[in-house]
């Protein structure tokens, strides 16, 4: 078996079968309910995060997320990874790694080694999000794949479905979670497409202050389309 590798990224194993060569699929794992005891502070920092980039200050009715938390690795694809030393070298890393895509300042280094422990434990999982659980400013739909499909179709203007997805800026997607040992610290990897080449995706730490989530300014390379 061998990785087909484009620009750095890993994309799909390859297999060889007598002359013929498939490629095998990398299954993502089964969706599973959120964890109760990573509930409340994963919804808590869910809703901070809405809206997100540069739909920030678009019009809005509700926001429009995916059903399910989403990986910033591949199903099959190792955790950890060999730690990039430059950003040159962080941007041709496996994608959104944390390993390799944040840079926290040295104070808070710890807490970063503390939930990459986290991350690489619960790296493949996807959780299965609930829409009673937000706190967000204005309500939130969660888009099953049917709908996921029916979103982007509804980002051309001719489409039969631009109506019913108007309200949205954007379909958001979110990590699960993953938190330092003391549960004080955390970082999500948040993603939002707007139609087109228009999204973007990056990590995001937080910090619990005063009994309150706040953003906290590490850095991380992003993706923009």
């Amino acid at each position: 078996m061998r990785a087909l590798l484009l620009s750095g990224f890993l994309l799909l194993p390859l297999v060889s079968v007598g002359q013929v060569t498939v490629t095998e699929a990398a299954v993502p794992a089964p969706v599973q309910p959120m964890p109760s005891d990573r509930a409340e502070d994963s919804y808590a920092i869910y809703s901070k995060l809405l809206p997100l980039g540069e739909t920030a200050g678009w019009p809005a009715s509700y926001y429009d997320v995916t059903d399910t938390t989403i990986t910033a690795v591949e199903p099959k694809s190792p955790s950890r990874i060999q730690r990039a030393t430059t950003p040159i070298e962080r941007a041709r890393s496996q994608g959104m790694n944390p390993h390799t895509a944040v840079s926290p300042p040295d104070k808070d280094k710890q807490d970063y080694e503390e939930i990459l422990t986290d991350f690489d434990s619960h790296c493949h999982e996807r959780l299965s999000l609930s829409s009673d659980s937000w706190k967000a400013k204005l309500p939130v739909h969660l888009l099953n794949h049917m709908e996921q499909d029916e979103f982007q179709a509804s980002r051309n203007s001719s489409s039969a479905t631009a109506d019913k997805y108007k309200g949205s800026p954007a379909l958001y997607a979110f990590s699960q979670v993953f938190f330092n040992a003391h549960h004080t610290v955390a970082m999500v990897y948040a993603t939002h497409w707007c139609g087109g080449l228009c999204g973007e995706g990056f990590w995001i730490a937080f910090a619990r202050q005063n009994g309150t989530w706040k953003q906290l300014q590490w850095g991380s390379i992003s993706w923009i389309s």
